[in-house]
């Protein structure tokens, strides 16, 4: 987890030592006084103002900031409470930048209280620094609840919970689970073990409920948080999969080849339309199920028999991966089949989407590169297919808006640029926005792109809605609808041509 460490400097008078000041107007650093005199020196309600924009407005003792009072430094920092001798002490406030803090001050440190930052995380305890220090409790944007121990910023021991239901307890590294731990997870199995970087590794127990109603405890040994009974296990298992991907490695190029070789043909005078679907991240089982959906879905309303390509990474065998190769040699082998003027490429990628806009390509055992946007632009833009529709269900995929758009091209994403999309756990049978693009609004809007998107895209804002998803946290489906396809695809619709029944 992400934390912010502000290094706080909080601006006081320019004199170290508290200095009682003579009654003038003007003071020799250029600061003019503005308020009260008494017996010579600043006493009463004033206010100082210096030449470098520092402002303090409040209440003055014996020539000191002393009661309740307000300081604006010139970088725009704020302390506004109880002053003694010049800086903050009791119960005041703070905001500078991206966090606000409020609670009890000694000497100008907070000592006790909250502090709530611009990403809205938040954290309610003790301090030492302006960072959490002591005792106290951190929760995130997320409802992700951190309680315990802090030192210097960050959580060392205590207790972890989400709304998903997973628990913790034991100790920790930088918001990680490091160190001896107790992990609950939502399905009620309590692992004991040692954990790093978040996850059980080596030796430890597997406690479980059983149907019988007694919890089952199994010893056993741990690798990134998956159980095997044994060390032993885990290399004979680990041994297993390294020989199945080997074999597979060897049989990858002519499966791949055989779903090339058996693609049809296109047809004079029919708009056909080619299919490639996707699943890039072989580690969330969802991923390969959006594949097969997918293609049924859009089979119920195209004439996609041999005429569509599935890649997908942690499924069967049956299909070949998804990888930059695979990918790169099934849109020239669609392209050499095609008719360039008259029939459309359909290309649905879906994986979880990095920052830059990277999909993830990953088959668990086998280290794969990602897919970059600048990947799909390149090979999209080399393909003499003039028309394409390509669908982008990741976080962060509207980078691939911004990167394809083009007068003969559709192209929607699951979210904005800046924006994580939501349907991507195992938990999930399909993600958010296929399931909505996909559903019911499909065979309705489909010969107009932009109100099918318009429809998907109101769906998702009432799934994001019910769970309580709301403001800077929206996905933010985005859409690129280029002119001269609309005017093609909508001039005929004889692509919408479904297999008879059999």
């Amino acid at each position: 987890m992400r934390t912010l460490c502000l290094l706080v400097s909080l601006v006081l008078l320019a004199a170290c030592d508290p200095v009682q000041l003579p009654a003038d107007v003007r003071l020799p650093d250029g600061a003019v006084y503005e308020g009260d005199i008494e017996d010579n020196l600043f006493h009463g309600h004033g206010s100082l103002t210096w030449p470098g924009g520092r402002h303090y407005e409040g209440e003055f003792q014996n020539g000191l900031m002393a009661g309740e009072g307000r300081l604006e430094s010139r970088n725009g920092c704020v302390q506004e409470g109880h002053f003694v001798n010049g800086v903050l002490n009791g119960e005041g406030t703070y905001t500078c930048q991206d966090a606000s803090y409020q609670g009890q001050f000694k000497d100008g440190e907070l000592i006790k209280g909250s502090v709530t930052y611009l990403d809205d995380n938040s954290y309610q305890g003790e301090f030492r620094d302006f960072q959490p220090h002591g005792k106290g409790l951190w929760v995130t944007a997320s409802a992700e609840q951190f309680e315990g121990t802090f030192a210097d910023g960050y959580m060392v021991k205590g207790t972890y919970r989400n709304e998903e239901g997973y628990h913790y307890q034991g100790e920790f590294d930088f918001f990680t689970f490091e160190g001896k731990g107790e992990l609950t997870r939502p399905d009620g199995v309590v692992i004991h073990a040692s954990f790093e970087n978040g996850h059980a590794e080596g030796p430890g127990t597997r406690t479980r409920p059983s149907d019988e109603g007694k919890p089952v405890v199994e010893k056993g040994f741990f690798v990134q948080g998956d159980y095997y009974p044994s060390e032993k296990a885990w290399r004979q298992r680990k041994q297993q999969q390294a020989a199945a991907m080997e074999a597979r490695l060897y049989t990858e190029s002519s499966r791949l080849q055989s779903v090339l070789s058996s693609l049809a043909p296109q047809r004079p005078g029919v708009r056909d339309v080619y299919l490639l679907v996707v699943g890039g991240d072989g580690t969330e089982a969802v991923f390969a199920r959006e594949v097969d959906w997918v293609a049924e879905r859009l089979g119920s309303v195209f004439d996609l028999k041999r005429r569509h390509v599935r890649l997908i990474n942690g499924g069967s065998d049956e299909l070949p991966l998804a990888t930059r190769t695979s990918v790169q040699e099934s849109l020239k082998a669609l392209d050499a089949l095609l008719d360039p003027e008259e029939d459309l490429l359909l290309v649905h990628f879906v994986s979880h989407g990095a920052r830059n806009g990277d999909l993830l390509l990953d088959d668990k055992s086998l280290k794969l590169n990602n897919l970059a946007v600048t990947d799909g632009k390149q090979w999209l833009n080399g393909l003499s297919a003039r028309h394409q529709w390509l669908i982008v269900s990741a976080c962060y995929s509207g980078k691939w808006v911004e990167g394809l758009a083009s007068p003969e091209r559709v192209v929607f994403s699951s979210a904005a640029a800046d924006r994580t999309s939501f349907g991507c756990g195992d938990d999930s049978e399909r993600t958010w926005f296929s399931k909505a693009l996909y559903g019911e609004v499909m065979a309705a809007g489909i010969n107009d792109p932009q109100a099918w998107f318009e429809a998907a895209n109101e769906k998702v804002s009432l799934m994001e809605k019910e769970q309580g998803i709301e403001g800077d946290a929206h996905s933010q489906p985005q859409k690129a609808v280029g002119e001269q396809f609309l005017r093609w695809w909508q001039a005929d619709k004889t692509a919408l041509m479904v297999p008879e029944r059999r």
